[in-house]
Formats: C-alpha cells, sequence, structure tokens
C-alpha cells in the first residue's frame, strides 16, 4: 500500500471550498464546493464541522491550510465575525486531532498557482482544471485546492515538511 499524506484545503465562504491533496503523489485525493445553510448560524457551523470530521476521518491530514481572510472594502460588519466562527470550527477539529493549520493570503495562493499575485478567480480556475485534470465546480472549489498546492510547494520549498 502507498502511503499518502494528505493536506486538506479550505476556502470558507458562504459554500466551503475543500480539497484534499496528497504531499508525496502531488495528486488531487478529493475536491468539493458544498453549501453550508444560510441564515442558520448554528446549523451552518454544525453542518462544517460533521463534514470537516468526516474529511480528517476519511484522509486522516497531516496539515491543514486554510486561506487568510480577505475583505474587500464594502463588506457587512457581520461578515468578519460569520468568517472568524467558520476558521475557529475548523481550527478545533484540526486541534482536536493534533493537526497543524496554516493561513495563506490570496495574494499568496494566486502567486503560487498563477505566477501573479493579482491574477483573476477565472486564471486561478483554468489553472487548477488544466494542472489537475478536473473540472471544478465553481471559484470556492478551485481556491480551496490552489491552497492545498501553495502550502505544498511553500513546505516544498522551504523545507519545512513535517
Amino acid at each position: 500500500m502507498t502511503k499518502t499524506e494528505a493536506v486538506i484545503g479550505l476556502d470558507l465562504a458562504d459554500k466551503l471550498g475543500i480539497s484534499v491533496l496528497d504531499r508525496i503523489s502531488e495528486r488531487l485525493l478529493f475536491s468539493d464546493s458544498i453549501s453550508l445553510y444560510r441564515g442558520d448560524t448554528q446549523k451552518r457551523l454544525l453542518r462544517l464541522r460533521e463534514f470537516l470530521l468526516e474529511m480528517f476521518s476519511r484522509f486522516d491530514p497531516v496539515e491543514v491550510a486554510i486561506e487568510d481572510v480577505f475583505l474587500p472594502a464594502r463588506t457587512s460588519p457581520r461578515t468578519p465575525i460569520a468568517l472568524g466562527e467558520l476558521r475557529g470550527v475548523a481550527r478545533l477539529c484540526a486541534a482536536e486531532r493534533d493537526v497543524p493549520v496554516f493561513f495563506y493570503p490570496p495574494r499568496k495562493v494566486k502567486l503560487a498557482v498563477t505566477g501573479y499575485g493579482n491574477a483573476s478567480k477565472e486564471d486561478v480556475v483554468h489553472w487548477i482544471e488544466n494542472e489537475f485534470k478536473v473540472k471544478v465546480k465553481d471559484h470556492n472549489e478551485a481556491d480551496a485546492i490552489s491552497i492545498a498546492w501553495a502550502h505544498i510547494l511553500e513546505r516544498r520549498f522551504t523545507g519545512c515538511i513535517t
């Protein structure tokens, strides 16, 4: 049996973008974009927790990479709180399994996957679909894959493999 070292990539937003890449073979093992409950915060947080625990059990990740919070100028005051709650649930799920979590700003992720820090969402989707030979549902799924990939590259080039 081939050893894998799964890295989970998360794009936490209205929809959850999630990916699992094998750090050793650099293969995409899983990716999806799922809707979280809208309007009912408790159901939304519970849905995220249930899904993440399922993914942690299925793939036994060694690390988690999450896109750092980026808020446009015209953001509702509630948005940072909602994103913080999602991020807290993700961190708790990782902490319960003693899995380290890493955060990457969107510009760094875009630079890693396209070579240009101000790349458009369409550029990221195009690169992901070409590189991994997949058709993604939406930019949330593509972002999750790109976050995990940027993390793998960061770890490879800094020599920080745990």
